[in-house]
């Protein structure tokens, strides 16, 4: 297929005059020269197209659709499919840079590099294979892969994007992440590295408990040498995680975790603390247990373990350890909370997880204490289980002054299907990880594009008023993912482990909660927004918890992840982050361009004041050239205080079974006080994990990069290295900072791409 005729098919789409195709291809041709580029490849002039579409999209949005179609009309010629009269509709609905995702990442390649299939056929080929699962039933699987296909191509329900990637591979490998356990020997060690490489090929991540290790300087009676302890473990596995990421499809998210009790919680917490980088696939989290944290509040010493004089500290719990074991050493509580608060505050590492609120949720304990969690902490695991993931677009159920309340219940019953069968789908790269999987089927749904639902419907983020609505919404998801599981268990059977689980004995997941009047006051809700859930459906929790007793057919149904790249996709922000910028300078393989939020785009078109100026005031930081309407709901993440980000985690907490992703981003002049703060808030309301990132906090954040913005946006950019938490960095444009985010940044968890 011509350049051409792919130019012909996006000009005819995007509605855009001779004049300005003429004016574009001077412009690309300006732009070749400047880049010293005399005879370009084919892949070349589109590239330069799509980028000087994509810089003239901030102020005329029919750039952005030229831009799209332009790729659109590349992906079917690489595909050697003719381009259609009629584009599929979810074609028609996916966003640019949807498509410059998909196309980077996500859709089937041949071995020459070239695509061999286009975002629709993207989107069916997942719903048929995970619908094949409905014949192991008696279903028939075309029925099921039309309702899987049309609640994604309409873009209200995206499964975790290893689902996207592998469905109908030959290493159909569904899940997210998994939790590897460790052992102290080196056999163990070994095993637990090979089964991360596997589990890391596919697209996956891995969490990692590495207390049962024994700590540094400790005797090895087998060799009579002496251990180098987890930290030094844990570079081996950091190591491999980059040798595998060089051909993998995404980078490979690790997280390593250590309990507060372990003689090396000094030096696990310092890992991360400096300049240098270190551990860069690793987000890293001390399991802190509520006894520390009273040893906080009150000060004394704080006992340390040794696992290997001590294993009833791993085998069992620490209540066991300190009943039947001599503490190894022992710390001031403060002072190891105070590194801690420290070397967050540093670097954006490490978190905390509350490991005693983690095991009061466990569905499952007669399997044994939970003691990780995957790599973005949504999702607490036992040994070798895996996470399923998938989430609703809330902004796809919300109108101005109105929330679909019957559309939402109906996807997301579909939506647990959806998940349940991609448990019978996944390939597993080890069968210790099949069988846990199959024993206990945990999924989790959750939700995207919070922040979006919210300005649409005119409600500002750091409000009690916006707390009470994501409460209701919550709560309401909570209902019928658990309805939709108790059915599937009527039609499949209960989950293997459930005769010793909670739900036998009558107990929800979330149960108990935190009130919400710890959380917000109802007294500050607006009555719009009460009006707003007013109309929402009854629900019978009680004749719910009977159902359930009888047998329901997943262990967890509801986790909120961060949904990073398939928020894009979705065309939303990201999980239930507030937005991170409104106008920011996007990197992306073509180039770098100027990315608008939709709402204030849309808002400033009606008002007759999207101008290229108003914008750039926009990126510099200058708010107030935002309308004061506008002003008061585009919140962005550094202009809402710290604690209204712990609230809106611990308000969703409230009826989330497993746990919630969730950034506390500091302004870089946040003290570690604050950060000391959100940690004692995030576990007093009953959080189960606890994450900060103070921006600029890394040196390399911040690039001298040119005089204007102009000049920026027609440089060749160099690609963004994902290491550590650096998916977005600042460009120093003479006396300014303009935000620059990757092609898959969506906001929110900086390294979090799930």
């Amino acid at each position: 297929m011509s350049i051409e005729k792919i130019l012909e098919f996006a000009v005819k789409r995007a509605g855009v005059s001779k004049e300005g195709l003429d004016l574009l291809r001077r412009e690309v041709e300006r732009l070749l020269r400047e880049r010293g580029i005399g005879e370009a490849s084919t892949e070349q002039l589109l590239d330069a197209y799509e980028h000087v579409a994509m810089i003239w999209s901030s102020v005329d949005e029919r750039w952005s659709v030229f831009a799209k179609y332009l790729l659109l009309g590349r992906i079917y010629a690489e595909a050697g499919k003719e381009l259609p009269t009629t584009l599929p509709p979810l074609e028609e609905r996916l966003t640019y840079q949807a498509v410059r995702l998909l196309y980077s990442r996500y859709l089937l390649r041949r071995p020459d590099g070239k695509v061999r299939e286009t975002p629709d056929d993207a989107f069916r080929r997942t719903a048929m294979f995970v619908a094949l699962a409905e014949a192991r039933y008696g279903n028939d699987p075309h029925e099921y892969a039309a309702k899987f296909y049309e609640a994604m191509s309409r873009l209200r329900f995206l499964p975790n994007s290893p689902t996207l990637m592998n469905s109908a591979t030959r290493k159909h490998q569904l899940a997210a992440c998994f939790v590897v356990p460790l052992g102290d020997s080196m056999e163990e060690i070994i095993d637990a590295l090979r089964t991360m490489v596997s589990i890391l090929q596919t697209g996956a991540g891995t969490g990692f408990d590495f207390s049962p290790l024994r700590p540094r300087g400790d005797y090895i009676a087998g060799t009579g040498g002496f251990s180098s302890g987890p930290a030094s473990f844990m570079k081996l596995f950091d190591s491999a995680a980059e040798v595998v990421k060089e051909g993998g499809k995404r980078r490979g998210a690790l997280m390593g975790i250590l309990h507060d009790w372990h003689p090396d919680v000094l030096l696990f917490v310092e890992s991360k603390c400096s300049d240098k980088p270190t551990l860069e696939h690793f987000n890293i989290s001390v399991a802190v247990h509520d006894k520390f944290m009273e040893a906080v509040e009150k000060g004394g010493k704080w006992p340390l373990f040794n696992p290997r004089t001590c294993p009833d500290v791993v085998e069992k719990s620490l209540e066991d350890a300190l009943r039947m074991c001599e503490p190894w050493s022992s710390i001031d509580a403060r002072e190891l909370f105070k590194l801690i608060v420290h070397c967050a505050w540093r670097s954006g590492d490490p978190g905390a997880v509350f490991i005693d609120t983690v095991n009061r949720h466990n569905p499952t304990p007669a399997l044994g204490e939970i003691r990780s969690t995957n790599p973005c902490g949504e999702t607490p695991l036992l040994p070798w289980e895996a996470c399923n993931l998938g989430s609703i677009n809330l902004e796809a159920y919300v109108e101005p002054g109105r929330i679909k309340w019957d559309e939402l219940a109906k996807d997301i019953e579909l939506a647990v299907r959806f998940l349940d069968d991609v448990i019978d789908m996944s390939w597993y790269p080890d069968r210790r990880i099949e069988e846990a999987v199959l024993r206990t089927r945990k999924i989790g749904l959750g939700v995207m594009g919070l922040a979006d639902a919210l300005t649409r419907l005119g409600v500002r983020y750091d409000s009690h008023s916006a707390l009470y609505l994501a409460d209701k919404l919550m709560e309401f998801i909570a209902y019928h993912a658990r309805r939709a599981s108790n059915k599937l268990a009527k039609e499949r059977r209960p989950y293997p482990e459930f005769p010793r689980s909670i739900h036998a004995k009558g107990r929800f997941n979330w149960e108990p909660q935190v009130p919400a009047e710890e959380i917000y006051d109802p007294r500050q809700v607006s009555d719009y927004v009460k009006e707003l859930v007013s109309d929402r459906p009854p629900m019978e929790w009680e004749n719910l918890r009977r159902d359930m007793m009888k047998g329901t057919r997943n262990a967890s149904v509801t986790t909120i992840a961060p949904t990073g790249s398939i928020s894009i996709i979705a065309g939303v922000n990201s999980s239930i982050e507030p937005f991170f910028a409104l106008v920011y300078v996007r990197e992306s393989t073509v180039g770098r361009f100027l990315e608008v939020n939709k709402h204030l785009r849309r808002a400033l078109g009606v008002r007759g004041r999207l101008s290229r100026e108003l914008l750039i005031k926009v990126a510099r930081g200058d708010t107030f050239a935002v309308p004061p309407p506008l002003r008061n709901v585009l919140r962005t993440a550094h202009e809402i205080a710290p604690e209204w980000h712990v609230r809106m985690q611990a308000v969703f907490q409230r009826w989330v079974d497993n746990a919630v992703s969730k950034t506390v981003n500091l302004r870089h002049d946040a003290s570690e006080q604050e950060v000391e703060q959100v940690f004692m808030l995030a576990w007093r309301l009953g959080c189960k994990g606890i994450t900060v990132f103070r921006d600029k906090s890394k040196s390399e954040q911040v690039l001298r990069i040119g005089a204007d913005v102009e000049e920026v946006l027609k440089q060749v950019p160099e690609p963004i290295v994902v290491k550590d938490k650096s998916y977005h960095r600042w460009f120093r444009i003479g006396k300014d900072e303009i935000l620059a985010a990757a092609e898959n940044y969506a906001g929110g968890c900086p390294t979090c791409e799930m």
